[in-house]
C-alpha cells in the first residue's frame, strides 16, 4: 500500500521485503536477536529491520499499532 500511494520507492519497498524476509528465516533458525528491552515482538522487528534497512522508519506511516498488529494476526491466520 505504501509504495502504492507513493510512500515508497521500488527500491525501498524491495529492500524492506528482504529485510524482513531474512528477519522471518532468522526467526524460524532461532538466530534472531531479540531484546527484552524492545517492548515486543513487533518493536523487535522493527527496529532490527530498521537498523538493516533505513527504508523500514516508514513502516509506521499511515498505520496505528493496533493497524500492524491485525495485518500480522491476519497473515498468520491465512497460512
Amino acid at each position: 500500500m505504501l509504495r502504492r500511494v507513493g510512500l515508497l520507492t521500488a527500491a525501498e519497498l524491495k529492500a524492506i521485503t528482504r529485510g524482513l524476509e531474512k528477519i522471518a528465516a532468522e526467526i524460524g533458525a532461532g538466530t534472531f536477536p531479540w531484546k527484552a528491552a524492545l517492548e515486543d515482538v513487533h518493536m523487535n522487528i522493527e527496529a532490527e529491520l530498521t537498523r538493516r534497512v533505513p527504508a523500514g522508519a516508514k513502516l509506521h506511516t499511515a498505520r496505528s499499532r493496533n493497524d500492524q498488529v491485525a495485518l500480522d494476526l491476519s497473515d498468520v491466520a491465512a497460512r
